[in-house]
């Protein structure tokens, strides 16, 4: 691989470092993106009404004025964004081998093993907020698969790389979660969709599957039970078989069920484990829709000069998880393909000439054509650049 020039490589270890301690002295907890019923005003305002919950979490998402405060809206730490730190730190360890690194990941997990999600038998998590989307209604603290997936994949991450027993058992555990707590909407000999949320939607979100596809997968890599293996192969099955005929993904199937349609970080995400798979299982089944999904997410969801693009056919806003997830897909198709690790310095680049904020060491939400979304949320933008700068630092 061609190696990123060694100025450029520190330039990011520090960024990626100047962000983790900025998080800290807040001890990790702000705002997010769809957090606007934690304010007690909208809260009432919604008077329980799908549609106006909808509404209120809509327009303060897209509002380019921090308008959380002004509602109430408290700062608090969101388990997601919480693995997402952790990771970046364990990743800073394997590059550097500072125990700092180290010890402040293990803070992190410790915290979300004393913090899980109440009104489970398993390992679980969930969002630190009231979220109304279209498809359902999740309470705050409410097990989800994604939340559960992404603190999971943390523990994986540092099962493998402290060699502490107690985190796989948290990763097992979280697999049970996955695989008999969750309802499933669609299944077959070889296929298999599970849902989002405890209680049973009316479509599948594709990413889901694939992500806790290949988070099964590698639990099933450290304990070689064939429950786990068995039912990765089904679920990520379902999301493989639902793209489209130019190897991209709607967000549900069906997809009139949600207006997002080829976006840019699921589709980064699906990519992500439609390869970490291939590496877990040895099973290559799925690397030519890897490769030409590869392509499609390059040349349709991202501009020449780095910019992520909001979907496939619109170009703004240019989001920071777009970034990052570009850096991440990037960096890790880097290391069967060396002229990917091009794009994702590309991406990295624009994201700290464009979104970094040197002052607060953070990250903006995002820029439209006309304006920018000059205010930082933890979790979306600093825990995963973090996460995007620890993996880009990592792998060169």
């Amino acid at each position: 691989m061609v190696a990123i020039p060694l100025g450029k490589k520190q330039k990011y270890q520090e960024i990626c470092l100047d962000v983790l301690q900025a998080a800290k002295r807040q001890n990790y907890a702000g705002y997010s993106k769809f957090d606007a019923l934690n304010s007690p005003l909208l809260q009432t305002l919604s008077l329980d009404n799908t549609w106006l919950r909808l509404f209120f979490t809509q327009i303060v998402n897209r509002c380019p004025f921090h308008v959380r405060p002004l509602l109430g809206v408290k700062k608090s730490r969101n388990p997601k964004g919480v693995a997402l730190f952790a990771r970046a730190y364990l990743l800073l360890y394997s590059s550097t081998g500072d125990e700092f690194f180290k010890a402040e990941s293990e803070k992190l997990l410790q915290w979300l093993i004393d913090n899980k999600a109440e009104g489970s038998r398993y390992s679980s998590w969930g969002y630190n907020f009231v979220w109304q989307n279209t498809i359902f209604l999740q309470g705050k603290n409410e097990p989800n698969c994604v939340v559960s997936v992404f603190v999971g994949e943390a523990f994986v991450h540092a099962y493998r790389l402290l060699k502490d027993e107690k985190y796989l058992l948290v990763a097992r555990d979280v697999a049970n979660f996955i695989i008999k707590e969750l309802p499933v909407l669609f299944e077959s000999r070889n296929e298999m969709a599970i849902d989002y949320v405890q209680e049973k939607s009316d479509c599948v979100v594709l990413n889901i599957n694939a992500l806790a596809g290949v988070f099964l997968a590698k639990v099933w890599k450290q304990t070689q039970e064939q429950e786990h293996l068995e039912f990765a192969k089904k679920v990520l099955g379902f999301t493989v078989n639902r793209r489209t005929p130019y190897n991209a993904w709607y967000y549900t199937h069906p997809k009139g069920r949600s207006p997002i349609e080829h976006d840019n970080y699921h589709t980064g995400g699906i990519l992500d484990a439609l390869l970490s798979y291939f590496e877990e299982t040895g099973d290559n089944q799925y690397m030519t829709v890897y490769w030409r999904g590869l392509d499609y997410y390059q040349r349709h969801l991202f501009e020449q000069n780095g910019a992520p693009r909001w979907m496939n056919n619109k170009k703004y806003p240019f989001d920071v998880h777009g970034a990052a997830q570009g850096i991440i897909s990037f960096a890790k198709a880097a290391s069967y393909d060396k002229a990917f690790l091009s794009q994702a310095v590309i991406i990295a680049d624009w994201a700290l000439a464009n979104l970094y904020r040197s002052n607060t060491h953070d990250f903006a939400y995002r820029r439209g054509r006309f304006v920018t979304w000059n205010y930082s949320l933890m979790r979306w933008c600093n825990a995963w650049m973090a996460r995007a700068l620890g993996e880009i630092v990592s792998i060169t």
